[in-house]
């Protein structure tokens, strides 16, 4: 009711003013202190603070997205310069180590984010597009959606907000195979591979057709084509220097060769 009869969103009190410009803060007697139950500073995150490591304030950044698990046990030395959260947050908690590698954990108060294998899938790519032939046995995640009527129509004025799904046009795989005349089969684990006949996947080079026929000339190139070995009489072998044999099949050993035999 206050909201209605005396609203105070425009009314900026001094505190306020005094909190946001961070007035009244001294700065750290010495740097690399904890500052891990202070506020974050407002200057950093607009690039503005010149204090540096004697800011009383956190200099956190935005794109931490996980808390510090040394941090949890007082154990992190890197303060500010550490690339994780140092605030206890439960959406933002590290994954437990033996829930992910063992399937369970004996912890009944574990602090760490149990994660099942159906919340760490992908979402299928060609379910999103509209159909996935291999429905429930497909190996990634299968998630019904809505599709907006509005966007479907032409235009959603909600954008990028609409709590309902926005269709992409991309091509799916299947078609554009099809569209080549490349048949398009699947294997045992569930996933979308095009199948190609040998020959297209492993094109042999033009020069092994021609080793197979000797009637027809090769192309002159100026090295040698790979799988085939120059003549010994262009060989030189890296331990004695002479010519006309590879070095695992050099005679001499590394005495005689020490003293000059």
């Amino acid at each position: 009711m206050q909201e209605l009869v005396a609203r105070v969103e425009k009314l900026t009190f001094k505190l306020e003013m005094d909190v946001m410009q961070q007035r009244g803060a001294l700065l750290l007697p010495f740097p690399g202190m904890d500052k891990s139950g202070a506020a974050v500073c407002e200057f950093f995150l607009r690039g503005l603070c010149g204090k540096g490591l004697m800011c009383p304030f956190r200099h956190a950044h935005g794109e931490k997205s996980v808390v510090c698990k040394h941090w949890l046990r007082g154990l992190c030395k890197k303060g500010d310069h550490c690339e994780f959260l140092h605030e206890y947050d439960v959406t933002k908690m590290p994954e437990c180590y033996f829930y992910s590698k063992f399937g369970e954990c004996s912890n009944k108060e574990c602090p760490f984010l149990h994660l099942d294998s159906a919340s760490r899938a992908k979402d299928c790519p060609w379910y999103d597009e509209g159909f996935c032939k291999h429905g429930p046995l497909c190996r990634y995640k299968h998630t019904r959606r809505v599709m907006c009527t509005n966007y479907l129509a032409g235009f959603c004025p909600d954008g990028p907000r609409c709590k309902f799904v926005h269709p992409k046009a991309n091509l799916m795989l299947d078609s554009l195979e099809r569209s080549k005349g490349l048949p398009v089969t699947t294997d045992g684990d569930g996933g979308h591979k095009p199948s190609l006949p040998e020959a297209q996947l492993f094109p042999r080079p033009s020069w092994s057709s021609s080793a197979q026929h000797p009637a027809k000339k090769a192309p002159e190139t100026c090295g040698y084509p790979y799988g085939f070995l120059r003549p010994l009489e262009q060989v030189t072998c890296f331990k004695c220097g002479e010519k006309g044999h590879y070095a695992n099949k050099c005679g001499k050993s590394r005495l005689g060769m020490l003293l000059g035999k």
